[in-house]
């Protein structure tokens, strides 16, 4: 037909970008959209959770948190700019609430560190993958909080370095420089228990 269209198949069904799926969902969430935001928790519920937990150490208290976080974002959704991802603000939430429960002189701690734990009980072997994860786990637990969440989010989470600084709320030159910390205090950590094992 003379005039019409002429729109290749392919592009006429084109298949709309995750991305811009999320973004709609966002906008809908912003402008009210109940619906709209509970697959926004239904999708990053998961990834909360386990930055969460990594935190925490404590499952109980982390589903606590997200619990807390999604319905203070849910509360405060109006105030999302979109100028980071959904994700980015969620997990500042996330990250605050950890960091306030950790202060908390009612917060419950593990006496004996996890790194005595894992040294005493000489649970790394070179050939033991499974125990070598559980001593990874134990060794950012032995962390303080702040240098914890920042490896987390860098090396776990795979955030860059604005995102953290975003999530955390501090500059970008202080995450490089906790990660610098903590990278240095993990390796230390991970050789002194390899020496510790190897003497055995």
């Amino acid at each position: 037909m003379e005039g019409a269209l002429n729109v290749p198949l392919q592009e006429a069904h084109a298949v709309v970008p995750a991305s811009t799926e999320m973004e709609i969902r966002v906008h809908r969430a912003i402008s009210g959209d109940k619906e709209a935001f509970e697959r926004l928790v239904y999708e990053h519920r998961p990834r909360a959770l386990r930055l969460a937990s990594s935190v925490l150490k404590n499952s109980s208290e982390a589903e606590d948190v997200v619990q807390e976080a999604f319905l203070r974002a849910w509360a405060n959704i109006s105030s999302f700019r979109m100028d980071c991802t959904f994700y980015s603000w969620m997990s500042r939430i996330v990250i605050r609430l950890c960091l306030n429960r950790l202060r908390s002189p009612f917060w419950k701690r593990q006496d004996l560190s996890m790194f005595e734990t894992a040294v005493q009980g000489h649970m790394v072997t070179h050939a033991d993958a499974s125990n070598a994860r559980i001593v990874v786990a134990q060794l950012l637990n032995s962390m303080s909080p702040p240098l914890r969440a920042a490896l987390i989010l860098r090396e776990l989470d795979g955030m860059e370095y604005e995102e953290i600084s975003f999530a955390l709320g501090i500059p970008v030159g202080t995450v490089k420089s906790r990660l610098n910390a903590a990278r240095n205090r993990f390796a230390g950590l991970w050789n002194a228990i390899q020496k510790e094992t190897d003497s055995v």
